[in-house]
């Protein structure tokens, strides 16, 4: 999304602008160790009757256009669907509560970008058993798949198993309410939790699969706290072999957190409940849902970031909120490490005797992405008047020595330089040359301590700037999703 920049954001803008003597495009670098990762993007409550459903009427297309682009760009898009699709009438005894939905409406799941529809949930039989074998021919004919239901008690609780770029996904979705219509042994339903069945369920699919997933439908209600009983279910599917846990009902937003309880090391990512992602409720809480965003492999999971949806219909996604802890540039956005990780090793650079400036931090790399090995140097220099240094008050460019802050890139022996920042408003104290990117650590003008961290993205005429991280924290490179990614290391313990 373009914003209006105002003149002053210009002005410091064009402070940071390229000299370049020499550019290059930049190009995908291999991998370090070439393993492969998938995006698995997690949704909470869905719901297309009731007051969802004239607006779905009115303007189909619309209903999901806030959030398709976040939705779709995932390897696997997964959410849990609150409202049956069925022409059947549904039960007296729900009376406003019954959400069913038509079965057209299908469509609309698929065409927002989701690949898998969860419907083990207290609503599954609002217009009777029969319900469920209408909302998975439904689903099914719009090209989902279904989780946590089947015409027989083995088909609801067998992993679908996807696979997607060479990793195998399982997926599996509970009924923690006791209130959805239960399979049988030759009657259709879904998967209630049951210690013993969900035990072989995610026991069947660690072994089956690179990455187990399990949905749980359950908690109490409008409560934005961690449900304790749906932690307790969440932490004994870990023990059996989860790498995420992704929970629905509350309809609101509860914490997201990492369990560390397997034996092997992997973590769990667990979501108590992940709220509404589209509803016409309205008491507080509602109208806000979560989106739960996984980078995981063969390891398991790498990282994840929580972004914010508006859960009223027409729908709008409302950004990716910053990490708290140790965090990853991938793809020009910030992540949350799932798990501490070693930094690579840092390529020493070559003498730097004569270098034009003095030099506060160096490092070799690849920053452009294309393979060749440059060197980044953060330097300051004596002040040299501009045409916009004028517009900047002077205290904010030049410390206390008359230097300003720069950052380079050279050719390594040569020291030819290849692009040359202009006066930074932030200085740079910490750099890590990574593959077509740079972590970095800013100090102040007048001071050598790193007050935040940030990472720069090479964009073929220079770099794009992520949000910086406030506080302490270690620059560096490290292989989180198949080549060499910016990491702030240190973080979460600071």
């Amino acid at each position: 999304m373009l914003a209006v920049t105002p003149i002053t954001s210009c002005i410091r803008l064009l402070l940071l602008a390229a000299a370049a003597t020499s550019l290059f495009v930049a190009a995908p670098a291999a991998g370090a160790s070439g393993v492969p990762t998938v995006r698995l993007l997690f949704a909470g409550d869905i719901m297309l009757g009731r007051g969802v459903a004239p607006v779905a009427a009115a303007d189909p297309r619309g209903l999901f256009a806030g959030v398709r682009d976040e939705v779709s760009v995932a390897d696997l898009a997964v959410a849990n669907l609150e409202s049956p699709l069925t022409l059947r009438p549904h039960l007296p005894a729900f009376g406003p509560n019954a959400l069913e939905a038509r079965p057209a409406s299908a469509t609309l799941l698929a065409g927002a970008g989701f690949d898998a529809i969860a419907i083990a949930n207290n609503h599954a039989g609002d217009a009777g058993p029969r319900t469920v074998t209408d909302t998975i021919a439904a689903l099914s004919r719009a090209g989902l798949t279904v989780l946590g239901a089947g015409p027989s008690a083995t088909a609801a609780y067998e992993p679908r198993i996807v696979e997607v770029d060479h990793v195998r996904v399982a997926l599996l979705a509970f009924d923690a309410t006791g209130q959805g219509p239960r399979a049988g042994v030759a009657t259709p339903g879904v998967a209630s939790w049951n210690d013993r069945l969900v035990r072989a369920a995610v026991q069947r699919a660690r072994r089956e699969a690179d990455v187990v997933t399990v949905g749980i439908q359950g908690g109490t209600e409008y409560v934005p706290a961690t449900d304790p009983h749906v932690m307790h279910l969440a932490r004994q599917a870990a023990a059996w072999g989860a790498d995420v846990v992704w929970g629905q009902g509350p309809h609101v937003v509860q914490p997201i957190r990492v369990l560390h309880v397997r034996r092997d090391g992997r973590p769990t990512i667990v979501a108590t409940s992940l709220g509404n992602f589209l509803f016409d409720q309205h008491i507080p809480g509602t109208q806000q849902g979560a989106l739960l965003d996984v980078v995981a492999g063969a390891g398991g999971v790498r990282a994840f970031r929580i972004g914010s949806v508006r859960a009223a219909a027409p729908m709008q996604f409302l950004g990716w909120k910053l990490p708290q802890g140790d965090a990853v540039a991938l793809g020009g956005e910030w992540w949350t490490l799932a798990r501490r990780i070693a930094p690579a090793p840092a390529e020493p650079p070559r003498s730097l005797a004569g270098f034009p400036g003095t030099v506060v931090a160096a490092a070799v790399g690849s920053p452009e992405g294309n393979g060749e090995r440059q060197l980044v140097v953060a330097f300051r220099r004596p002040f040299r008047a501009t045409n916009i240094s004028p517009l900047v008050s002077r205290s904010e460019l030049v410390d206390r020595d008359g230097l300003t802050a720069h950052v380079g890139l050279y050719r390594p022996g040569t020291l030819r330089p290849l692009w040359v920042a202009g006066t930074l408003l932030r200085p740079v104290a910490a750099v890590a040359a990574c593959d077509g990117a740079i972590a970095v650590g800013y100090s102040t003008l007048n001071g050598s301590t790193i007050v935040a961290t940030g990472a720069w993205r090479w964009g073929g005429f220079g770099f794009l700037t992520l949000p910086a991280l406030p506080g302490r924290g270690v620059a560096a490179c490290a292989n989180v999703d198949g080549r060499l990614d910016p990491v702030v290391l240190e973080r979460s313990s600071r």
